[in-house]
Formats: C-alpha cells, sequence, structure tokens
C-alpha cells in the first residue's frame, strides 16, 4: 500500500494557518522546517506520532508542489522519517534514496514540449494581465512550472477565471493557493508520478491526501481520497466525479484525521499482513 500525500496545508503547517476554531487550544507542536533563521512549519506532536507509526507499516510518499530544495529543507523528511521515495515539483521530479530519477525527468521533459504552449509565451499572455499592484514577485520552479506571490485581496478573480480557461486549452492548470499563484504545464501532474511509482514498485492500492486543485488530479483516481475540510477544494467547491472523505478537523490537526483515517484504511485492507511496504 502507498500513502501519497500533499505537504503543504495537508500534512504541515505555517503558523499563520493553524486555523484554529475560536476558543480552540492550540494543540502540542514541533517546528520542522527553518529558512535564514525563520520559523516555517509545523507538525502536532499527535501527527508525528501518527505519521512514524504509518511509516512503519505503508510506504509513505510526500507528494509536494515544493521544490527539490524547498523539500530537502523540511528537517523531519530528513532525520526522522526519511521516505525512500518522494515525488516534489508537483510531479516534475521523483527523488529516490536521495537522488533524482533521471528517467522521470526525461520523460517530462519530453511530454510538456509536446502537449503544452511554450512557458516563455504563457508568461507573455499572463503579463498583459498582470501588474505591480497585485504580482509581488514571479518565479519558475525547477525549469517546470512557473507561480506568483500575489495580493489576492486586489487581484483581479474574474480575469484570472477566464485566464484558466484560456491556458486550459493551451496544456496548462492554475491554482491559486491562499497568496500564490500556479501555473503548472499538463504534464507536470502529481498523479501521473505516483502512478509511476506504483507501477515500478508493483503496488495495487494508494491512499492519497490534498488539499488544492494540484492535487485533485491524484485524489480522483486513488484507492481512497481524504482531504482537508479547509484549502483550495473547499474553498472553490470543486465538482468532483466522487465525494471526497473529509476531515471533521480544520487547520493542523487536520493532519491527524488523515493519518488516523490511513491507519484505519490498511488495518481493514490488510490486517496484520506484512505485505503493504
Amino acid at each position: 500500500m502507498i500513502f501519497a500525500s500533499d505537504l503543504d496545508q495537508t500534512l504541515i503547517y505555517s503558523r499563520k494557518s493553524f486555523r484554529l476554531d475560536a476558543g480552540e487550544a492550540q494543540p502540542e507542536i514541533t517546528l520542522i522546517e527553518t529558512l535564514d533563521g525563520r520559523e516555517i512549519s509545523f507538525m502536532s506532536n499527535k501527527a508525528i506520532a501518527l505519521l512514524k507509526e504509518l511509516n512503519n507499516k505503508i510506504l509513505f510518499v510526500p507528494v509536494t508542489t515544493r521544490t527539490v530544495e524547498q523539500f530537502r529543507r523540511i528537517s523531519i523528511f530528513q532525520n526522522e522519517i526519511i521516505p525512500p521515495l518522494a515525488v516534489t515539483s508537483n510531479g516534475g521530479n521523483i527523488i529516490e534514496n536521495g537522488e533524482i530519477d533521471s528517467e522521470w525527468n526525461r520523460l517530462i521533459v519530453k511530454k510538456i514540449t509536446e502537449t503544452s504552449l511554450a512557458k516563455d509565451e504563457l508568461l507573455q499572455n499572463f503579463n498583459t494581465l498582470a501588474n505591480e499592484e497585485w504580482v509581488l514577485s514571479q518565479r519558475t520552479a525547477d525549469d517546470l512550472f512557473h507561480y506568483c506571490i500575489i495580493h489576492r485581496d486586489i487581484a483581479p478573480l474574474d480575469e484570472l477565471a477566464d485566464f484558466r480557461k484560456e491556458i486550459e486549452r493551451q496544456g496548462w492548470k492554475m491554482s491559486l493557493q491562499g497568496r500564490k499563484l500556479y501555473f503548472v504545464p499538463e504534464a507536470v501532474n502529481k498523479w501521473d508520478a505516483v502512478a509511476y511509482i506504483k507501477e515500478k514498485l508493483g503496488k495495487t492500492f494508494v491512499a492519497a491526501a490534498g488539499d488544492s486543485l494540484l492535487d485533485l488530479c491524484m485524489l480522483e483516481v486513488a484507492d481512497f481520497a481524504i482531504a482537508p475540510s479547509h484549502g483550495e477544494l473547499t474553498e472553490q467547491a470543486v465538482a468532483l466525479k466522487e465525494p471526497l472523505k473529509r476531515t471533521n478537523q480544520k487547520g493542523i490537526r487536520a493532519a491527524e484525521d488523515i493519518l488516523c483515517e490511513v491507519l484505519a484504511v490498511h488495518e481493514r485492507k490488510f490486517g496484520l499482513q506484512s505485505q503493504s511496504r
């Protein structure tokens, strides 16, 4: 069994996105990521304990839009819970035992060239809409996809919705997650990378978790899928092929619900068998 999970806003959280209800006490937490002395990401101690238990029973594969460099700075996945495989760059890179899978990377680059409008043309089109009042910065991640930091409150959301439809006809996807606006080639997606791992290892069952439109392709085809009761999939009331299992808790505690549910699925399906890894 594989547990393929998004990270940010699904298993790990910045302090500003804990999303605690009014009067709710903050759970005991552990800092798991820093950058230039700044605190970046946390997990609740309960979620860490559950993930350690899960990692001993199930093949845990982090599946993140983060770049390779951004993934590697999450200390818990370098020191305490070290997954043998990780999907980064929204599916554009696979890390196996610390090394980039070059075969997968070559396949992705070829697919992008064959199926998507050239990145420079996409950005040229976007820049006719963008201006410095609401676009604070623009970056290209691992030479695979593009994202912006924006002022969401003053962004032209209706025009962006039209732009989304336009670029979808050109082989790109758009996703708005908090202050980050992503433009990603269709060939760079989380499920294709997970499917590659599944086939390579001969696994038969995939549980998946995620909170955004970039996770949707993975959630809709996984054998079991769960999403936090927050995030882009909830905010945009996305039409789904099948109803998603949702967590009872929001914010940082949603990770605890996700891990408990996946452990329960493993127990129901595999019992005491050791064949899941």
